[in-house]
């Protein structure tokens, strides 16, 4: 203890000098930022999306579903901040994830199942995307700015703008009707093995719309929202 205050008695002048240091640059830092925001207010922000790559679509047998692995890279958000973009920035990101498709088991019920002429009929629900996840995402080559950035800003738009594209692209690519043939294939020889009648596989018209699980639907960042033309906005 004798050692310490002897130490601070003959550093004290830098050790407070230290102090200052700190306190002051905090300060500056702190009005540097307000600064920031009153001249270059954060206005729009703009998501140029590189092609979905597909890495696999398998099927998981028994569950009578499909799993469909995504990934993008060179993922690229930029905030758009002040006249004639003075303060903006950008990032890439490579986005890996999973889209999910099958049944709803609830929606069957005695009346999906008829027998008629020696063979069983059973009429079954649309496929439905059953659910979406990000699974990896990194962040890279950010752009040069003069002012602080919020990287992780653009991490949660990019998250948000890959599961909601994730979900449409598959649709797109027939996610839903791999499910169908999947679903018609497995549970088709399920019934023929427990009853050993013939079984034909009907499926319920899709929705033009297909329905989408709270997994799917992306998780607005605090203070952006998308406006009537699919943009991100700084909202209030």
């Amino acid at each position: 203890m004798t050692g310490l205050l002897k130490f601070i008695g003959r550093n004290f002048m830098s050790i407070a000098l230290l102090v200052v240091g700190i306190v002051v640059g905090s300060i500056v830092v702190g009005k540097v930022y307000e600064v920031r925001e009153f001249f270059f207010p954060e206005t729009s922000l703009y998501v140029r999306s590189p092609i979905t790559i597909v890495n696999s679509i398998r099927g998981i047998g028994q569950l009578v579903t499909v799993t469909s692995e995504v990934a993008k890279v060179d993922f690229e958000v930029e905030l758009r901040r002040g006249f004639l973009n003075f303060a903006g920035f950008s990032a890439k990101h490579i986005v890996d994830g999973a889209i999910e498709a099958g049944i709803d088991f609830d929606a069957i019920t005695e009346d999906s199942m008829s027998y008629e002429n020696d063979a069983y009929t059973l009429t079954l629900p649309a496929p439905v995307i059953t659910s979406c996840r990000v699974e990896y995402i990194k962040q890279n080559q950010h752009s040069f700015t003069l002012l602080l950035a919020d990287w992780d800003m653009l991490r949660r738009i990019a998250h948000a703008e890959a599961i909601e594209g994730f979900a449409a692209e598959m649709i797109e690519k027939g996610i839903l009707k791999r499910a169908e043939e999947e679903t018609e294939l497995r549970l088709g020889d399920f019934v023929r093995e427990v009853t050993g009648k013939p079984v034909h596989i009907l499926f319920e018209a899709q929705g033009n719309e297909p329905q989408l699980p709270d997994s799917c639907k992306p998780y607005t960042p605090s203070g952006w929202g998308k406006d009537e033309n699919g943009s991100w906005k700084r909202m209030g």
